[in-house]
């Protein structure tokens, strides 16, 4: 089911739910409110990272401002222990085959980087490391989960092998996050950031473009809650 959409030069972004219960949206101040029998979701939608960036009142920093960006932040509580699908997803519709994506990740991110060689389209969240270390701390990810996330150690009979785990995947044109079975009373937090821009080269290297969406959508947990006034809401 769509809750919510972002229009962008290569096409409408969807953010899309998948609950195998019957629930109820509310719309409130700060975004959406989701209720079932098992599980209160908040939402909450904001625009500030143009702001953000806008702000950077030195010309130094003007390759590193962007068009629009939206985001969004969910607040999961379990409510009982049933088990059952919660997913949600962020896509964008490309609206011309010229658009293409490809994985763009980085320190504390995983995105997917999206244009048609005019437009940029940068979707993001935080990589398994950061949650990793949030579950470590009990930080809005449960504590048990601490050893499923970032990078995990894969043994086999041929060999070992380490790859990085999150609860969101990269895909085509978006980002896929399967919600891990949860208690009654456990929370959760994860986030999507998205940035458009024209596509411009980097002024540092002729041969590659600039980074200003992939800076846009490269914020953690800790520094959106403080940024965006929300300490005592968590």
């Amino acid at each position: 089911m769509k809750i919510s959409s972002f229009k962008t030069n290569l096409g409408d972004i969807s953010l899309n739910l998948e609950l195998n219960e019957e629930f109820d949206i509310i719309n409130n101040n700060l975004g959406y409110l989701i209720l079932s029998n098992s599980f209160k979701i908040e939402i909450i939608e904001f625009h500030d990272v143009k702001n953000w960036l806008d702000q950077l009142n030195k010309k130094e920093f003007d390759q590193f401002k962007v068009e629009s960006t939206i985001g969004w932040i969910f607040k999961i509580h379990k409510l009982n222990n049933q088990n059952l699908i919660l997913d949600f997803d962020c896509i964008l519709n490309p609206n011309s085959p010229k658009v293409t994506s490809e994985p763009d990740t980085g320190e504390h991110l995983d995105s997917v980087w999206i244009d048609d060689e005019k437009n940029v389209v940068s979707i993001g969240t935080e990589d398994g490391e950061v949650m990793k270390r949030r579950a470590i701390e009990n930080d809005w990810m449960p504590n048990r989960l601490k050893d499923n996330l970032g990078i995990v150690k894969i043994k086999s009979f041929l060999n070992t092998k380490y790859v990085e785990k999150s609860i969101t995947d990269l895909l085509s044109f978006g980002l896929k996050t399967k919600v891990p079975q949860l208690f009654e009373g456990e929370n959760i937090y994860f986030h999507y950031l998205i940035a458009t821009d024209k596509l411009k080269k980097n002024e540092d290297y002729f041969d590659e473009y600039g980074i200003a969406t992939n800076l846009a959508v490269d914020y953690t947990k800790s520094v959106l809650i403080k940024k965006l006034n929300l300490k005592d809401y968590f």
